[in-house]
């Protein structure tokens, strides 16, 4: 497929992934604005669990990795049915669930009602829009708009980002203005405007994409990761550094296995230097071993630009995948299958 010409997109993509994909600022900007306007006040607590699943999750895992160096206080991710056990009355829990309906996410909240834990809840609607609109707990509904034209979860991350960027800001866990993640927005819309996504989609394509990043990027490398599987149905897997050179580089060694893997450096100023120069010593292994490998290197100005920018870059990669594989991105068979399966709301 010619990338060049949205129209082959349009023709392919049924549900309108690319005119979400290219909301993905205003996505943020909406709900971070429904989030500021909400009822949510401020909550002294000592440590913060954020429940969700899927986008939802990932969104969390964005910010734990973008603010891990700022937060003076445990900032943890629980992707399952309960909560760990140190939670506690002085523990503040997130609910974050896209739908509102998503059963780990609500086990959650159940456990920590009981604990005496303070409690928000963030979704669209469902039965956490409910206990929300209800005065049980505190927290917003937020609402996409026109901005996620699937209205899947994998196509609205910036929704669940910005409500849960909001959240914590209001609650007072995290201090960022909305001049700052304005501006970074704006610098985000100028990079995407001359990155070489459709490139490197091109050389990703008919491999495995495996993506290496490192701290403070490792979660919005995850959110990455998702995107490729979700949107292009892509097998994709993420390494962070340091810890991939204490795992992978004897797992190279079966060529008839790795031959198609793809490897993709996400490259950052604000990685440790030493993690800079294991990118480079881990590339000439590679080379070395005839394997295949590429470079992005972040453009962003700013760590929050950077999260956004990497998690954004991995979403535009995964729907030149689609396209190049003459694959509407936007139907979920097997979710509907599995969530049916299983008698749960789909989204």
């Amino acid at each position: 497929m010619d990338l060049s010409n949205i129209e082959n997109f349009r023709q392919l993509d049924s549900m309108g992934v690319m005119e979400a994909l290219t909301l993905f600022p205003e996505q943020i900007k909406t709900t971070w604005t429904q989030a500021q306007s909400a009822n949510i006040p401020q909550i002294p607590c000592k440590k913060v669990v954020v429940t969700g699943m899927g986008g939802s999750s990932n969104a969390a895992k964005l910010i734990q990795g973008l603010f891990e160096e700022d937060l003076k206080i445990p900032f943890a991710v629980h992707n399952d049915y309960g909560l760990p056990a140190w939670v506690d009355a002085e523990t503040l829990v997130i609910a974050n669930s896209y739908s509102g309906n998503t059963e780990e996410t609500l086990s959650g909240i159940e456990i920590a009602k009981k604990l005496g834990a303070n409690i928000l809840g963030i979704a669209t609607g469902g039965k956490i829009g409910e206990i929300v609109t209800s005065g049980e707990i505190h927290g917003v509904i937020i609402s996409p708009g026109a901005s996620n034209p699937p209205n899947f979860p994998k196509t609205g991350l910036g929704v669940s980002l910005g409500g849960l960027l909001g959240v914590l800001n209001k609650a007072g866990v995290l201090s960022i203005s909305e001049e700052v993640l304005l501006a970074s927005l704006k610098e985000l819309t100028d990079i995407r405007d001359s990155w070489d996504a459709a490139e490197m989609g091109k050389w990703l394509h008919g491999g495995l994409p495996v993506l290496f990043g490192g701290r403070p990027l490792i979660g919005a490398l995850n959110a990455g990761r998702n995107a490729m599987c979700e949107i292009s149905r892509n097998y994709t897997q993420f390494y962070d550094f340091p810890e991939v050179n204490h795992v992978l580089i004897e797992a190279t060694q079966m060529p008839e296995l790795v031959k198609n893997n793809r490897y993709l450096f996400m490259e950052s100023n604000f990685n440790n230097q030493r993690v800079t120069l294991r990118y480079a010593v881990t590339k000439k292994v590679l080379a070395e071993q005839g394997l295949s490998f590429h470079t992005y290197i972040l453009k962003g100005k700013t760590k929050l630009t950077q999260s956004l920018e990497l998690a954004h870059y991995c979403a535009w990669l995964a729907f030149y995948l689609s396209m190049l594989d003459g694959v509407d991105p936007g139907p979920e068979p097997w979710i509907l299958k599995l969530k049916g399966e299983l008698s749960q709301p789909v989204h």
